[in-house]
């Protein structure tokens, strides 16, 4: 399991977590209730779990690497966001810009050897 793709996961997770109904009336971002950061932070969701899909099939190889996201990254990364959301509500906004950039620097350094 890849840790690089795990935070990638979770990056993307916290995402759809924000988007969501539950997490828009929760959380109570204003930036969120316009439809266009909506629908692109859908988009970027998407990009986000394929990158996590990439990084851990460069770790596992293409057949483990696709059984470990579908049932050890993505399962991981949705019920640990979901420990974030419940726990540090207040901070879940700079937990995940956090995350974001540490996800960022992880995999360049791990795969770009810096």
């Amino acid at each position: 399991m890849s840790l690089a793709a795990i935070s990638w996961a979770m990056v993307a997770m916290m995402q759809l977590c924000m988007t969501s109904q539950s997490g828009m009336k929760k959380l109570n971002y204003n930036f969120l209730t316009f439809h266009y950061t909506q629908s692109l932070l859908k988009i970027f969701s998407c990009i986000f779990l394929g990158i996590s899909l990439y990084l851990n099939c460069l770790d596992n190889g293409l057949s483990v690497g696709i059984i470990t996201w579908i049932f050890l990254i993505i399962t991981s990364a949705f019920f640990l966001q979901f420990l974030l959301y419940y726990h540090f509500k207040r901070w879940f906004f700079l937990i995940w810009i956090f995350l974001f950039f540490l996800s960022v620097l992880y995999a360049l350094t791990k795969y770009n050897g810096f």
